[in-house]
């Protein structure tokens, strides 16, 4: 399954999803090749929102491999 890294576990990390919190959701294969994109929730996206959407991603995407990019920022894998 897709995991997503755009939780803050304690105050050492960064925030990468606020930035980015108002574009469009990228999955990737691992090799690069497009495989769907999602238009942000008009409050924009959020931790609790892309773990819930990942559980209706295809299964497949666990064989070929993905990654997740927010705009330009990796915020998460299958590989993870």
């Amino acid at each position: 399954m897709l995991k997503f890294i755009t939780d803050i576990q304690n105050e050492n990390e960064p925030d990468i999803l606020t930035k980015v919190q108002h574009e469009t959701l990228l999955i990737l294969s691992i090799e690069g090749q497009y495989l769907g994109s999602y238009e942000p929730p008009e409050h924009g996206w959020t931790h609790e929102k892309l773990t819930s959407m990942a559980e209706s991603f295809p299964s497949e995407w666990n064989f070929c491999g993905a990654d997740a990019l927010i705009g330009d920022q990796w915020v998460g894998s299958t590989e993870i």
